[in-house]
């Protein structure tokens, strides 16, 4: 079986739909990371093509690339992120 890296278009825009209107309900930012913040990014809602695909649990070290795996954070966050 071939281990992917990559989340599928289909999977990052299921997760970034779901994710968006949870967010909005909450009145917080779709980016998990962002909302546990103080500045103004804490609402904002990131547009998709301002977010990336991450792997909640890193992909090296074991962590599937499956939409229960898969969350949506800002280019920002996720570029820090790495492989925590």
């Amino acid at each position: 079986m071939l281990n992917i890296r990559f989340f599928d278009d289909t999977t990052k825009k299921a997760v970034y739909k779901t994710q968006t209107e949870a967010a909005e309900s909450k009145n917080e930012s779709n980016c998990p990371l962002c909302a546990l913040g103080k500045d103004a990014n804490r609402v904002r809602i990131w547009k998709f093509k301002e977010m990336d695909a991450d792997h909640v649990s890193a992909w090296s070290k074991g962590g599937a690339s499956s939409i229960e795996n898969c969350q949506m954070l800002c280019k920002v966050h996720n570029q820090a992120k790495g492989n925590k």
